[in-house]
């Protein structure tokens, strides 16, 4: 039943997800994410604070952003376990936590989840963790070290690369017939979902300007 609802229903999983924490991952999750903007296409990786949109529904884009991603590469700094929120609770135990969600919603859509350690990060202990993301601490992390930063994330990106199903950026000729070729049917029921997609803001903005046009008369 799984396997006909799955082939009803094609994803293409190209995408590559980025979760930090704001408070000291910020700069580093710039880096990363800027240096995998220059070999995949921006529409690919996701992080929060460059891909989402003022008014956006952010938990929807993130189960959106998980259903497509490949990868999932979470952020841990050295603080990243101990850090709490204003009333002293440890912010990764507590229900409504963003990143134990995100952690949560890639593992259980069976995304490929990568630790990334840097400034001093180490891999939390299973006590540490709430029993929904504690397969984190089985997952094989990638360290990054000061004195090398460029070139491990360079080593990530190239990992990464050999896991992609495709190797050539969607918006470009060769990587419409890569997917064509690859996953037809996924291919065309993506493409027609973003079509769908542009005629409802095109619409929408349409219904905003005739709006103001009555407004003004």
């Amino acid at each position: 039943m799984a396997d006909n609802l799955s082939q009803r229903n094609p994803i293409i999983r190209d995408g590559i997800f980025i979760s930090y924490r704001r408070e000291g991952g910020s700069t580093f999750a710039g880096i990363l994410y800027f240096a995998l903007c220059k070999l995949f296409a921006s529409e690919r990786v996701f992080k929060d604070a460059n891909t989402l949109t003022p008014g956006s529904e952010f938990t929807k884009e993130i189960d959106t952003a998980l259903d497509r991603a490949l990868v999932c590469l979470v952020l841990i700094d050295k603080h990243w376990v101990q850090l709490k929120n204003e009333k002293g609770n440890t912010r990764i135990t507590l229900d409504n936590d963003l990143v134990r969600y995100e952690i949560r919603t890639a593992l259980q859509n069976n995304v490929m989840v990568i630790p990334v350690l840097f400034e001093g990060g180490l891999m939390p202990r299973e006590n540490e963790l709430p029993d929904d993301i504690r397969p984190l601490c089985g997952k094989q992390a990638i360290a990054i070290h000061p004195e090398s930063v460029m070139q491990d994330i360079a080593a990530l990106i190239e990992y990464i690369q050999s896991k992609m199903t495709f190797l050539f950026d969607e918006q470009s000729v060769i990587g419409t017939y890569e997917r064509l070729i690859k996953a037809p049917v996924a291919t065309i029921k993506d493409s027609l979902t973003k079509t769908v997609d542009g005629y409802k803001r095109d619409f929408n903005y349409l219904k905003g300007f005739v709006r103001k046009y009555r407004k003004k008369k």
